[in-house]
C-alpha cells in the first residue's frame, strides 16, 4: 500500500474556512475521547457514526439497551466516557453513514448521509476511530442460519436484549469468548460446550515470557483466570486443542462436527458461535490510501502509524483499536494522545494537557505490553487453517475456495485481479469479510506471506448512498445550496 494523498475534486466549491477544527469518525471509547478533549480545549469538532447512540461496539446499547445494568462492571465502565461526551460541545451525528471523504494537503471533507439527505462537513484535521472487526472464521457450514460471530451475538445481546435458545455451543477462543460465555451464565442462559481452538500449550511457560508485563497487568490476569474459574464451575463441557471445525445440516446448522486431542466429535448444536478475535476495521484507512504493514503478531493488517497516531496523510490520524487492537482502556489514551498532539499544532495544548497527554502515555505503554501475551495464548487457529475446496470463502458472492485457488492458478496474484476472475468481494460487504480471507487463502496458495499478497482496493462509496439522498445534499453551514463530492 502507498501513502498517494487523494486529492480533492477541483470542480468542488471549496470554502476558505472549514467547518470545524476535527471531524471524528466513530463514537464508540476512541471517538468519545477524542472528540471531548477536543472540545474541552476549544476546537471545534463533528463526530459521525453509524450507530443509533454513543458507545461504539464495546459500550453499544449503553445508553439506550435493555441489558445495560447486567452485563458486568466493564461494560458499566463506559458510562463515564459517555456522560463527558454528552457534555461536551460536539456536533454529532449518529445514525449517519459515511460514504466518502476527500482529504488534500490541508484537510477536507467528510460526506454522510443521515435523514435521508447527504451532508457534506469541511474539516482541518480527521480522526479516525473505526473500532475493530471480528476476524472471519471460515470452514464448512459457516454460512448456515445458526452460525454467527460471538461478537455479533453479544451485539445483539446488548441493543435488543437477545440471546440463542436451544444448545448452544460456542468455538474459538480469546478474552472476548470468555466474557460473553460469563455474560450468559449470568444472565441464566445455558451453554452445551465451549470448542476452545487455542493450540494446546503450557499456560504458565507463556506467562514467563511475559512476567513484567502480567504484573503490571495482574488485574486483567485475575479478571480472565476467574472467568475461566465461573465456567468450570457451571460444568460446561470444555473441549481443547479443537481443530477440523465443520457445521452440518440442511435449512440451518444442526451438528457442530471437530477433533479434539485427536479424536473425532459431533454435538447436535441449534446455535454455534465462533470468534478468534477481532482486527482493525481498515476500509476508511485503505480508502484514503493510507499506508499500512502486516502485524505478524496479531495476525492482521494495520494503519502504519507514528506515534502519535498520525498517518502519512497530514493531518489524518488512526485511534483505538482502528490502529492496533490493544483494548477499550488504550482507546481512549490513544486518542487523547493524537488531540494533543493536533492542540500542540494549533498552539493550544497547556500544562494540564501536557500532564494528561504524559499520563496517557503511561496507559498506553502499559495496554501494549499486555497484548503479546494475548496474542502468544490465543492466536487464530481455524481462521489460519488451510480451507478445504468447498469452504465459502465469498459469502456474499457463493465464491469457493477452490474457486479461488483456481483463480490463483490461473494467474490471479492478489485480491484484486482475484476478485476480476472470480467476483469474491464484489457483494454488499464490499470485502469486509471475504478480504482478511482472500489474501490468507492467496498467500497459502502462492507459498507467499500476506504482506506480500496485500489487500483489496478499497474505493468510494464506502456504503450505499443513493441518487435521492445525493440530490438533497447539503453542505453543514450552507442549507439553500446543493453541493456533493459524488
Amino acid at each position: 500500500t502507498n501513502t498517494t494523498q487523494i486529492s480533492m475534486n477541483r470542480n468542488e466549491q471549496v470554502p476558505v474556512v472549514a467547518d470545524c477544527d476535527v471531524v471524528v469518525i466513530g463514537g464508540g471509547p476512541a471517538g468519545m475521547a477524542a472528540a471531548s478533549m477536543a472540545a474541552r480545549h476549544g476546537l471545534s469538532v463533528t463526530l459521525i457514526d453509524e450507530r443509533p447512540s454513543a458507545g461504539g461496539q464495546i459500550y453499544r446499547g449503553l445508553e439506550d439497551g435493555p441489558l445495560k445494568n447486567n452485563l458486568g462492571p466493564d461494560y458499566v465502565a463506559g458510562t463515564n466516557l459517555i456522560d463527558r461526551f454528552r457534555k461536551a460541545d460536539v456536533d454529532a451525528h449518529f445514525g449517519a453513514s459515511l460514504w466518502r471523504v476527500d482529504h488534500g494537503d490541508k484537510g477536507g471533507f467528510a460526506s454522510f448521509t443521515s435523514g435521508g439527505v447527504s451532508r457534506r462537513v469541511a474539516y482541518k484535521n480527521l480522526v479516525l476511530a473505526t473500532g475493530a472487526m471480528e476476524r472471519p472464521v471460515p470452514f464448512e457450514g459457516w454460512t448456515l442460519p445458526g452460525v454467527m460471530g460471538v461478537g455479533a451475538a453479544q451485539l445483539l445481546l446488548k441493543s435488543s436484549g437477545l440471546a440463542p435458545a436451544g444448545p448452544i455451543v460456542l468455538a474459538g477462543n480469546g478474552p472476548l469468548l470468555l466474557l460473553f460465555a460469563n455474560q450468559l451464565l449470568d444472565l441464566g442462559v445455558k451453554i452445551s460446550a465451549i470448542l476452545d481452538t487455542a493450540p494446546r500449550k503450557n499456560p504458565a511457560a507463556v506467562a514467563a515470557r511475559h512476567l513484567p508485563a502480567l504484573f503490571a497487568n495482574r488485574a486483567k490476569l485475575a479478571k480472565g483466570l476467574a472467568m475461566q474459574r465461573a465456567i468450570r464451575a457451571a460444568g460446561i463441557e470444555v473441549h481443547h486443542d479443537v481443530s477440523a471445525l465443520r457445521a452440518l445440516g440442511k435449512e440451518r446448522v444442526e451438528t457442530v462436527a471437530f477433533t479434539a486431542n485427536g479424536n473425532s466429535h459431533d454435538l447436535p448444536v441449534d446455535t454455534l458461535l465462533t470468534h478468534e478475535g477481532v482486527i482493525p476495521n481498515t476500509q476508511l484507512s485503505r480508502a484514503l490510501n493510507c499506508a499500512h504493514v502486516w502485524d505478524a503478531g496479531q495476525n492482521c493488517l494495520c494503519p502504519d502509524v507514528d506515534r502519535f497516531g498520525e498517518t502519512g496523510l497530514a493531518g489524518v490520524f488512526v485511534v483505538g483499536d482502528g490502529a492496533a487492537i490493544n483494548g477499550a482502556i488504550a482507546a481512549p489514551a490513544s486518542a487523547e494522545i493524537a488531540v494533543g498532539r493536533i492542540l500542540e499544532w494549533a498552539g493550544m495544548l497547556d500544562d494540564a494537557g501536557r500532564a494528561a497527554v504524559d499520563a496517557t502515555n503511561a496507559v498506553m505503554k502499559r495496554e501494549r505490553a499486555f497484548r503479546p501475551f494475548l496474542d502468544a495464548l490465543y492466536p487464530p487457529r481455524i481462521a489460519a487453517a488451510p480451507l478445504s475446496d468447498a469452504t465459502l470463502v465469498c459469502r456474499c458472492e457463493a465464491v469457493s475456495a477452490g474457486a479461488m485457488r483456481q483463480a490463483v492458478r490461473d494467474g490471479a496474484t492478489g485480491p484484486a485481479q482475484a476478485k476480476v476472475f472470480t467476483r469474491a468481494g464484489m457483494g454488499p460487504c464490499q470485502g469486509r469479510v471475504c478480504g482478511p480471507i482472500v489474501t490468507g487463502l492467496i498467500a497459502q496458495e502462492r507459498h507467499s506471506s500476506p504482506a506480500e499478497v496485500g489487500a483489496y482496493h478499497v474505493r468510494f462509496p464506502l456504503k450505499p448512498v443513493t441518487v435521492g439522498e445525493m440530490a438533497k445534499s447539503r453542505d453543514k453551514d450552507n442549507q439553500d445550496e446543493a453541493h456533493h463530492a459524488a
